[in-house]
């Protein structure tokens, strides 16, 4: 193989670069020439022009090199090697002829870096070269597996759709709007359908829960919001559904079935994600006999691109969801709880309506901490984030920092907001955590402040409440300060 690092197309630009090495190594020669001649007038600076033109010796080697490492190492080498071998005889400075060496390792390193290109590009072309293979077999594979689905494709016009289904899917993560979007489009592509309908597995329970239905006629009114019979089939056995007629199929129970006098023909997919069924997506018709095999596989087309959109939308909610929620407590993150307060305070200038913080601290939370250790100081933060969010329902709360609890009571008066604060506080009071056998106090201090009659700044508010906060520490803990009655 020739040297990887200097390859060059045939023709004028090879043999241009030739051109050019010999010309500079002429150049440098005759230099050299030049200086001996009158070394006795240059004096010492003559020495220093000759160890210079040596260096610039490797300049024609290096070009030579681009154009072939032979034509360099069985001549421009040589001739380099003979002029500094005859320079050092006339200057008597052995000295010079370590720029024989020199020329001689500059050669190595060039030899060195073209086979060091060479295994790098003789690897790259091996992994190209199994990359193809790969291409080729997944061509194949995927040429055999697609023969059943194009002669289905060929067959019905309306499947090429299918083809903007996935794009048309991940335009959204909500899962409501991807829901309509997944109904509007099944009802499009198989027209005999009269309704259709998207359930979701609700967690690892059986259970399932309406997300989207789309009908032809507008006065189609819904009333299965939590699936039926063919649904749970579905769910249970993770397997498509036909039913020619409801009122016929020995699978169901007719009695039950009679009393979907609406439905006849039905056909249902399940969405499987990952080996998990997360829901069903089922067409209706009121006649029977409307739906056939084919109309079958095209809702299973249809299923299997939206179970990954689904699947990732409800990941992305999850998300969202731990993105603004406390890990250990599970109530709002301080950052959230701004953005809230933000939107609340606005509200609350536009409408005149009264909104009302709640600043709350752990009374000797360090002590009990250092004490029973830091799992059982978790425990006090979970058990009271439970009693919080229980007693101040309809509201907003979030871990503040650390054993530092807010709650933003929109709408709420300061006297509403005491009473509220005072049942938080009674709440924490009595309850009874005991750590081996050893029962652990727990109290609570709370700030009250409220817009408008304490300010109408955002900022104030939370400073306002922050200070009624430590009075309310100064004033013996496990009490509430601000928010009296006028």
């Amino acid at each position: 193989m020739k040297p990887i690092t200097f390859h060059l197309h045939q023709g004028w630009t090879k043999q241009l670069l030739a051109a050019v090495s010999f010309v500079t190594l002429f150049l440098i020669g005759y230099l050299c020439f030049f200086v001996l001649n009158r070394l006795p007038t240059f004096g010492s600076y003559g020495f220093g022009a000759l160890a210079i033109l040596h260096f610039a010796f490797m300049i024609p080697l290096i070009l030579a090199w681009a154009v072939s490492s032979l034509l360099c190492i069985s001549f421009f080498v040589p001739t380099a090697a003979i002029l500094s071998i005859l320079i050092a005889w006339v200057v008597n400075a052995p000295s010079f002829l370590w720029f024989v060496v020199a020329d001689a390792l500059l050669c190595s390193l060039l030899f060195y870096l073209d086979q060091r290109k060479n295994t790098e590009v003789m690897g790259r072309n091996a992994e190209i070269e199994k990359a193809v293979a790969q291409k080729n077999d997944m061509e194949l594979a995927f040429r055999g597996e697609g023969t059943g689905i194009s002669v289905l494709f060929e067959k019905y016009t309306s499947y090429y759709n299918l083809r903007t289904l996935a794009n048309d899917f991940s335009t959204t993560l909500v899962l409501t709007d991807l829901g309509r979007m997944v109904v509007s489009k099944t009802i499009e592509l198989v027209a005999k359908g009269e309704n259709c309908l998207l359930y979701l597995a609700e967690g690892q329970t059986t259970n399932l829960s309406l997300i989207a239905s789309r009908a032809v006629d507008d006065e189609f009114k819904m009333k299965e919001k939590s699936g039926n019979l063919f649904d749970f089939w579905v769910l249970r056995n993770r397997q498509s559904l036909i039913v020619t007629d409801t009122q016929r199929d020995f699978r169901f129970d007719l009695q039950k079935t009679h009393a979907q006098d609406q439905t006849r023909s039905v056909i249902a997919s399940p969405l499987v994600h990952e080996r998990k069924t997360v829901g069903t997506l089922r067409l209706n018709a009121s006649r029977p006999s409307v739906f056939s095999t084919d109309d079958l596989r095209l809702l299973d087309a249809v299923a299997t691109l939206a179970s990954a959109a689904v699947s990732n939308s409800i990941l992305f909610q999850k998300t969202e969801e731990l993105a603004i929620r406390d890990s250990l407590t599970g109530l709002f993150v301080h950052r959230y709880f701004l953005e809230r307060l933000s939107e609340e305070h606005r509200r609350s200038l536009l409408t005149n309506a009264p909104l009302t913080l709640l600043m709350c601290d752990l009374d000797h939370f360090k002590p009990t901490n250092d004490r029973y250790g830091h799992g059982v100081g978790d425990y006090v933060l979970m058990k009271t984030a439970a009693l919080i969010s229980e007693k101040a329902k309809d509201s907003i709360v979030a871990r503040y920092g650390g054993e530092e609890f807010s709650i933003l009571l929109p709408k709420v008066t300061p006297q509403e907001g005491r009473a509220v604060a005072e049942a938080v506080r009674e709440a924490v009071a009595n309850a009874k955590l005991a750590v081996r056998r050893e029962s652990i106090p727990m109290t609570i201090s709370i700030g009250v402040a409220s817009i408008p009659n304490d300010t109408l700044d955002s900022e104030e508010l939370i400073r306002i409440a922050d200070k009624r906060l430590y009075e309310a520490k100064q004033s013996g803990r496990n009490r509430v300060c601000g928010g009296e009655s006028a």
